[in-house]
């Protein structure tokens, strides 16, 4: 019983702060939906970068101040009190309400990460609960932008009532970082593989894959955010079952025949993305590994600005050639290698900390 009550209480903090991010990215597609349905398409796509940079490219700069003042108990505030505060700000302006849902998406991205990161104890499958319902949520709300403004009422209850538990209910280790050495979970060898088969299946999705299912069938973004969401919760309790390795090595290249063989059917390319999905609460587990006393910063590379980077383009660019261009084999390949030859550089000058 005991050790059943303790894996309960393991799973709380990822669980409450998922739902947390399901309704936030749910008002974020509501508002982004409805304001694109109802303004001139120049609008729309402004509107959709300017949420873009702050929601993704905002969650760095967040998890900066966050890993410098660890204020987890403050920032958990700022992140419920923006959230509320974008629907109300977008019954008087939407302007003002996406902007300020998009300040509130780097706060709930960053904070909840952070939190769950530094009591995961190692473990993927609460990291899968909390990231899960980003991609379903955003789907949703997407989906949802024929409802009156007046549904933005749910959404701000359901918040207020996360927000009792979080507070209410929760033991003291929730808002406080651990200082636990942690042991490495990389090495070359294991940078090398996994470069070489993200590279193929990131190529797959983000040139063919996401182009087509949101145009081709008339429920493909409910079908991308369903399998993101089924692929992040089992993944992540897979990981932990038989060893994130070994996992990654199945899930990624079948991700990568599911994605280029399955184009015209639309169950195979779900089947896909949950696959691929799969990978997001591990990355976040290996990047907490490599700087354990940044979670915040952690967690923006991996929810924030690893997203920014491959999404912003697709909306900056509108020829295939630029797209191709950038997105080909080479393009990834070459980014890859960069990042992983300054992350070596920055470790071995001593700007990220040394693990002991």
């Amino acid at each position: 019983m005991g050790i059943a009550n303790k894996n309960m209480n393991h799973l709380r903090q990822p669980l409450l702060w998922g739902l947390l991010h399901g309704i936030n990215d749910w008002v974020a597609g509501y508002m982004l939906a409805t304001f694109t349905l109802n303004s001139s398409s120049k609008d729309g796509i402004l509107m959709l970068i300017v949420y873009a940079i702050l929601g993704f490219g905002g969650q760095l700069p967040v998890g900066m101040w966050l890993d410098a003042s660890r204020s987890y108990k403050s920032f958990s505030r700022a992140s419920f009190s923006l959230l509320i505060l974008s629907s109300l700000a977008w019954v008087i302006n939407p302007y003002a309400g996406i902007i300020v849902a998009g300040f509130s998406s780097a706060f709930v991205h960053v904070t909840g990460g952070a939190i769950c990161l530094v009591n995961a104890d190692n473990k993927v499958g609460p990291l899968g609960l909390f990231t899960a319902p980003g991609v379903l949520g955003l789907a949703l709300g997407s989906a949802s932008s024929s409802l009156s403004s007046y549904w933005l009422l749910l959404p701000v209850t359901a918040v207020i009532v996360i927000g009792y538990f979080l507070w209410q209910k929760q033991d003291a280790t929730a808002f406080q970082a651990s200082s636990q050495a942690s042991k490495p979970l990389l090495d070359g060898h294991d940078w090398l593989m996994l470069g070489i088969l993200l590279t193929v299946t990131l190529r797959s999705l983000v040139y063919d894959i996401i182009q087509q299912v949101g145009h081709q069938w008339q429920y493909g973004l409910l079908v991308i955010g369903i399998s993101a969401f089924a692929g992040k919760i089992l993944g992540g309790f897979i990981a932990d079952k038989i060893g994130w390795k070994t996992w990654v090595y199945i899930s990624l290249p079948l991700a990568f025949l599911l994605l280029q063989f399955g184009r015209e059917n639309i169950y195979m390319l779900g089947f896909g993305i949950a696959c691929l999905q799969s990978s997001v609460p591990i990355s976040l587990l290996l990047m907490r590994q490599s700087m354990p006393q940044f979670p915040g910063v952690s967690s923006a590379m991996v929810l924030g600005v690893g997203i920014a980077l491959a999404g912003l383009p697709m909306y900056l660019v509108n020829h295939n050639s630029v797209i191709d261009g950038w997105f080909g084999v080479a393009g990834i390949a070459a980014a890859f290698l960069i990042i992983v030859l300054v992350f070596f550089v920055l470790k071995r000058k001593q700007i990220l900390p040394q693990k002991h």
